[in-house]
């Protein structure tokens, strides 16, 4: 999400209109390039949507909204669920999170970023089973699983990554070993991370740490396709692509229009990107064409 600094953070205060309105499409100055088409969107019906992601057993979509200032512990945040069309099945699938960000899934589990804890939910109970609270965060942004189960979380305040193994959470990378850490992936037994100004890949056992790819700006949500491109978006309403080494190019930048493109996901087989808008408290969808 968004870089704010830690005062920002504390001051933000969001207000919300009942979401009657149903939404319009994107309008005709948003830049879109010629890799990418619209899909689908869904009406206004979230508040604050921060973060998707995409169940492929259960086909089902989760959305974290914050639904309030993003580091208040207000109790108000809930997970919702879409399908793959953009139908709403349950708008309040699972409540009493605070400010849910970042989401990822292993063994039934779905694992959410809140603030300076991570919430594990049974999916089929829809049911926070475990709060692991996590000892000196500040801001838990998102997060990632490895094959193994454990779970990586960035904390983008602090500037270190968090770690959840064998049932304990513990910081795993110190306090300012990266400038504002947000977006993280796994693949292949590497940790795929996005900070201010590039993204690195973290080897976990020998905690090596590489630089793939640079530019200017920051990262929200960090997928990799197919082809092994790096997608990021920027929260303001940019999203990009990147090769290793290689020079983004972007994909679409809704920013003129005040849409914003926070905690992405890519349904990788179908090339379908989910993009959570914020403060337009949407989800969309894109297809990539290349």
């Amino acid at each position: 999400m968004k870089t704010f600094n830690k005062q920002t953070l504390r001051t933000i205060a969001i207000t919300f209109i009942f979401p009657f309105v149903l939404s319009g499409f994107v309008s005709a100055q948003s830049y879109f390039s010629d890799k990418v088409e619209k899909y689908w969107q869904t009406d206004s019906v979230f508040q604050v949507p921060e973060s998707v992601f995409y169940d492929i057993e259960n086909e089902t979509i989760y959305v974290a909204n914050i639904n309030g200032n993003p580091t208040d512990k207000d109790g108000n945040g809930y997970i919702s669920q879409i399908e793959p069309t953009g139908r709403i099945v349950r708008l309040e699938w699972c409540t009493g999170l605070n400010a849910p960000k970042g989401m990822n899934k292993f063994d039934g589990k779905l694992y959410v970023a809140d603030i300076n804890r991570v919430a594990e939910i049974d999916i089929e109970k829809r049911k926070i089973i475990e709060f692991y609270e996590a000892d000196g965060a500040e801001f838990l942004n998102d997060v990632a699983a490895d094959t193994d189960g454990n779970i990586y979380i960035s904390d983008m305040a602090k500037g270190s990554v968090y770690r959840i193994s064998n049932g304990k959470i513990t910081e795993w990378l110190p306090a300012e070993t990266f400038d504002h850490p947000n977006g993280m992936y796994y693949l292949d037994g590497i940790i795929y991370l996005g900070a201010k100004g590039k993204i690195v890949s973290i080897d976990p056992n020998s905690m090596k740490i590489k630089t793939l790819a640079e530019f200017d700006g920051g990262v929200d949500g960090l997928e990799i396709d197919m082809d092994g491109n790096f997608i990021f978006s920027d929260w303001s309403g940019k999203v990009q692509k990147v090769s290793r080494g290689g020079k983004p190019e972007i994909l679409f930048n809704t920013t003129e229009d005040k849409i914003n493109a926070a905690d992405i996901h890519l349904i990788r087989d179908e090339n379908i990107l989910l993009v959570p808008t914020f403060f337009d408290n949407r989800v969309m969808a894109y297809r990539l064409l290349e």
